[in-house]
């Protein structure tokens, strides 16, 4: 599955304009599903429509000439369902990962997520998913759904405390470059997505 990410910086003198695009159709090929997000005490909006196939979402034409620089294709490398997995989500979290990323590093990454962050996490209260998307430099987008803000914060804590794994290499874990908090304006999206490749999911 991939990923189409659109961000849009908005103008603070108006709120409307530079918002996230139209999501396309449903009836268009391969699409998936969508979610629109605006931040919180900032000014970035996001996108962010599924496809079976990077040709379904290349297909589409998918694109703005506004868009900001982290708009682009990712693939999916992992879709976690979280304890109120149904529920609409009312806030979202945004880890930016800024590539290019050594492939030990990205190794190191997955499998802290996967191993340690996710079994700490998944069961919390409020958890709706968790999505990781790859970009093409080897970059990601961690993207936490959550049903409300102190959910989102309670999952941040138990992630934070959890203990490195036997091999862990606290080098290779650098933090995020980039974390935004969101509202979650648009949620359509089914109640289990299909996943190509799963590779655990970073909280």
């Amino acid at each position: 599955m991939y990923a189409h990410v659109q961000q849009i910086m908005r103008r603070p003198d108006n709120a409307d304009n530079g918002g996230p695009a139209v999501r396309p159709g449903e009836a268009a090929p391969g699409f998936v599903g969508a979610m629109s997000l605006e931040q919180l005490g900032g000014s970035a909006a996001v996108c962010l429509t599924m496809w079976d196939s990077e040709a379904d979402a290349r297909a589409a034409g998918l694109g703005d000439p506004l868009a900001a620089q982290r708009t682009g294709l990712y693939e999916v490398t992992a879709a976690e369902r979280g304890r109120a997995a149904g529920t609409a989500p009312a806030h979202a979290r945004i880890l930016y990962f800024d590539g290019p990323r050594a492939p030990e590093q990205v190794a190191a990454e997955d499998r802290g997520g996967r191993e340690r962050i996710w079994p700490a996490t998944r069961h919390l209260d409020g958890l709706v998913g968790v999505y990781v998307l790859r970009a093409p430099d080897s970059g990601s987008l961690v993207i936490t759904l959550a049903t409300s803000v102190e959910a989102i914060d309670a999952l941040q804590r138990a992630a934070l405390s959890t203990q490195l794994l036997p091999g862990e290499d606290l080098a290779l874990l650098g933090g995020p470059d980039v974390v935004e908090l969101h509202q979650v304006t648009d949620y359509q999206m089914p109640a289990t997505e299909p996943v190509a490749s799963a590779e655990g999911a970073r909280s």
